[in-house]
């Protein structure tokens, strides 16, 4: 390999170092690889011409690669690809909690999945940190075994009981759970218009007895649970 293919085959390789970390991640260093193994046969077979495609391709790809990434963080930080998911925190003023059960702070988190959402709910109550346990929601109207998320029956959960969920509209997603026909509780999740409220109504019987609850969330902008930076 001549001087002026080597010097063109470590230009490709620095110019390949300077794509963004998230498209290297998936890459690895088979771009920087690749300017090691095609540069002396693009020489040998096209010559200068084929070396000025090279490195315009991968001039033009550059931008385009540091533009996705940014995009896809834009997205990640205002959510507009699913108006569920994400954190969400209630505000208490706004809300209509029933008073036996109150907390002094709450959230809740959807994640999407491949058939729905994954949901979370935790907060303080009496001082305590305190956790729902993570569920599930398929919001295509069948009726499924309440289980765990490894598909274990959960203690204190009645035998028989099924969970079903629904969405009636884009900003709507109404859930609930019965037993032998008789209902154990629903809920309905309803975002605003513009995204940043979420409305949650829910109705049922506890630990500490029935409860009727209306309480409003807020989107959590940045999301604590997406890295910052």
């Amino acid at each position: 390999m001549n001087r002026w293919v080597a010097g063109c085959s470590l230009l490709y390789r620095r110019l390949a170092r300077a794509f963004p970390h998230e498209f290297r991640m998936v890459c690895g260093d088979g771009l920087e690889q690749l300017g090691t193994d095609i540069i002396e046969l693009v020489w040998r077979e096209q010559g200068l011409l084929g070396l000025v495609r090279c490195f315009a391709d991968l001039a033009l790809h550059l931008p385009m690669e540091y533009l996705s990434t940014w995009t896809g963080k834009l997205k990640e930080l205002i959510m507009t690809d699913d108006l569920f998911e994400g954190t969400w925190r209630a505000s208490n003023e706004k809300s209509q909690w029933d008073p036996a059960y109150t907390p002094e702070q709450a959230c809740l988190r959807f994640e999407a999945t491949d058939e729905g959402y994954l949901l979370v709910a935790y907060g303080i109550k009496d001082g305590q940190p305190v956790a729902e346990r993570p569920t599930t929601i398929i919001a295509d109207g069948r009726r499924r075994p309440i289980v765990d998320l490894n598909g274990r029956p959960i203690p204190g959960v009645p035998p028989g009981a099924m969970s079903f969920g629904t969405q009636p509209d884009p900003h709507t997603i109404e859930s609930g759970a019965e037993v032998n026909g008789q209902m154990l509780g629903k809920g309905t999740y309803k975002v605003s218009d513009d995204g940043k409220t979420l409305t949650v109504t829910t109705e049922g019987v506890g630990l500490k007895g029935p409860f009727n609850v209306v309480a409003v969330f807020e989107r959590a902008v940045p999301d604590p649970y997406l890295p910052q930076g």
